[in-house]
């Protein structure tokens, strides 16, 4: 008799690390344009969700800087990897396809010592990311980390078989030059940040488009 039997993987929740070959290339340009944009725009964006940093202008995509515009390529392409991944169900059937990955925002965050952010989500894209610019030596999980709280409803069970779905939060180490892409739905948010040297981060709001004809194909 043929074996009719199937495991399904339901709505996974994909949370790709990527590490940038060209960080060193672009580090000290990337904050020297950050510490010129600070003088020119010395008020911060407000957001009821942060404390002790700095952070700009959603907008900087579109401002033309040469060393931004080589982040966000790296971004690009690695949004399109995880893209492809999550979706690889839906690419088989297609012949020769291509993709345009848009930014829809993007900006920096500079963080003060004890600068933090409380958990969050973003909408208006489908995957988000952070890229670690600039740490102290000594940023772990605890010390200016990333983490991503639970999607899946908590369960008070604690057999064996229910060891999968066990804590509530996935915690990421920060590191000088990795980015990590996550769905926007996820809530995370960052641990406080202690270092001497001023945490600074890029982050972007994406969207990836099939591309036929030259045009994007409307999702269903």
């Amino acid at each position: 008799m043929e074996n009719k039997n199937k495991l399904n993987k339901l709505w996974p929740t994909y949370l790709g690390e990527f590490y940038n070959p060209e960080h060193k290339l672009i580090k000290e340009d990337l904050i020297k344009y950050f510490l010129d944009y600070m003088k020119k725009n010395p008020t911060s964006r407000k957001g009821g969700e942060n404390l002790k940093l700095y952070e700009s202008g959603y907008n900087l995509h579109t401002l033309g800087n040469q060393y931004f515009n080589k982040l966000l390529t790296f971004i690009s392409n690695a949004v399109l990897a995880i893209s492809s991944e999550a979706n690889k169900d839906q690419i088989q059937n297609l012949k020769e396809p291509k993709f345009h990955v848009a930014i829809n925002s993007s900006w920096f965050i500079n963080y003060e010592k004890g600068g933090f952010v409380l958990p969050h989500s973003h909408s208006n894209c489908s995957w988000c990311c952070v890229y670690y610019l600039q740490l102290d030596n000594d940023a772990d999980y605890t010390n200016g980390g990333t983490y991503f709280q639970k999607t899946l409803p908590i369960r008070n069970i604690n057999d064996f078989g229910s060891l999968y779905n066990k804590g509530g939060i996935a915690k990421v180490k920060p590191e000088e030059g990795k980015l990590v892409v996550w769905p926007n739905y996820v809530l995370h948010g960052s641990t406080p940040y202690s270092g001497k040297k001023n945490r600074i981060i890029v982050s972007a709001n994406t969207t990836v488009s099939l591309i036929e004809n030259n045009k994007p194909v409307p999702s269903n």
